[in-house]
């Protein structure tokens, strides 16, 4: 039998001889397989709207094209606005991505409401918290950046003037904003008061912001979302001087907006996504974003420092502040639901 098998004397080393380059070859013969089986990872973004909007979309798309260059990503932006099915556009991105992302107060709520319709699916949910296996999120701590954007913003004020604010929509994220932002006018002078006004999804800033003028706003933080970088060009027509929020924005108007809220979007989805990507995606985690990691800050303009410069002591007066806030000395009320759910199994 071992003859038969192996051969004679002469010729019985050639078998072992092939067995050993078998051997060699398995590990390449098992990358190629293994390559040949895998595939991207297909990643959906969900926007309200295509526009860039130099805030939120935009650092959401940037962080999203970073994941891509760090990992085998199939990523798409699938636009979602308010005026279409939703829940439909969300079904069908679920139905045909491995990874859903999205941060806006209405898909929030789907979200909420149809996670565990796709269990094998990864959500990452940013701005909000979803407790759920299936769903990893990003909350920012914006209420921060927004206490120290009001004391800068009364820093920059003529003796009598107010503070404006505009948004898109009454919400929880924008009522959390200006309750911070206004704390942090009334440490520098207690009697501030605001004007607010909305501008409704996609609606026109120009005559919000001249009844914001009217009242003799010196300074306007726009929260607008999409309408933001609009309406930040629309400050020509008025003499105000803006806040931006999300992002810098400071392109839109160099000279006239001193600094602005900045939350890190990008890094936020491109966190979720490399998460997913590696193996690595935590189900029912909650990643808070705030001053002390970089995940939210107030930014200052340096176009607006070299053109009008800031006020003797504006800097100090805000490092002081930040300080106070990371001793425990500042504490701010969070007027949203960062957690939306955690009753999902």
């Amino acid at each position: 039998m071992l003859k038969a098998a192996f051969g004679t004397r002469k010729n019985r080393s050639l078998p072992i001889l092939v067995l050993l380059v078998l051997l060699c070859a398995l590990p390449a013969l098992c990358l190629t397989a293994h390559s040949a089986l895998a595939t991207p990872l297909r990643v959906a973004l969900l926007l309200e709207s295509g526009a860039g909007d130099g805030g939120m979309a935009t650092l959401m798309k940037k962080g999203l094209e970073s994941a891509a260059a760090k990992a085998d990503i199939d990523a798409r932006v699938v636009v979602c606005p308010p005026d279409a099915d939703q829940t439909a556009i969300f079904r069908q991105a679920a139905e045909t991505s491995d990874l859903v992302l999205l941060a806006e107060p209405r898909l929030h709520m789907i979200l909420r409401d149809n996670a565990a319709n796709y269990r094998r699916v990864s959500f990452g949910c940013v701005d909000t918290g979803v407790r759920a296996p299936n769903i990893m999120s990003v909350t920012f701590a914006d209420e921060q950046a927004a206490f120290l954007a009001g004391a800068a913003s009364v820093m920059l004020l003529a003796p009598g003037q107010k503070l404006g604010w505009l948004e898109d929509e009454e919400g929880p994220v924008h009522d959390n904003l200006l309750a911070a932002w206004m704390a942090g006018a009334q440490v520098q002078a207690p009697d501030m008061r605001v004007v607010r006004r909305q501008t409704g999804f996609g609606g026109s800033p120009a005559a919000a912001l001249g009844e914001i003028a009217a009242q003799n706003a010196g300074l306007c933080a726009v929260a607008a979302g999409y309408g933001t970088e609009a309406a930040l060009r629309a400050l020509a027509a008025t003499s105000m001087l803006a806040a931006g929020t999300d992002g810098e924005h400071f392109s839109a108007a160099p000279e006239r907006i001193p600094f602005s809220i900045v939350k890190r979007y990008d890094r936020a989805v491109e966190e979720l996504t490399l998460a997913r990507a590696r193996g690595e995606f935590k189900g029912k985690e909650i990643l808070v974003y705030d001053l002390a990691n970089g995940g939210v800050d107030l930014v200052l303009n340096p176009a607006y420092r070299k053109s009008r410069g800031f006020p003797k002591n504006f800097e100090n007066r805000l490092n002081e502040l930040r300080r106070e806030m990371a001793a425990g000395n500042i504490r701010l009320e969070d007027k949203r639901i960062r957690t939306l759910c955690d009753c999902l199994d």
